[in-house]
């Protein structure tokens, strides 16, 4: 199945500030490095954040996980 490229630009901005700063880096293996040019996408009906770490400049992909807090 081809990737199905959603517009960044669209989400809130909150969402997009949570997305650029608060990223996983398997090759610095830390947290909170950040990315740059930032892409959503869809493939198999799951939803990835693909960007470059701000770091060490290696290619990150994320499975975007929705979850609903109910209280």
């Amino acid at each position: 199945m081809k990737k199905q490229y959603l517009s960044f630009d669209v989400l809130d901005e909150s969402d997009k500030d949570f997305f650029i700063n608060d990223s996983w880096c398997d090759y610095c293996e830390k947290s909170d490095l950040g990315i740059t040019d930032p892409k959503i996408y869809i493939l198999d009906e799951k939803q990835y954040l693909e960007g470059v770490c701000k770091i060490c400049g290696h290619k990150q992909i994320t499975e975007v996980i929705f979850t609903e807090i109910k209280g």
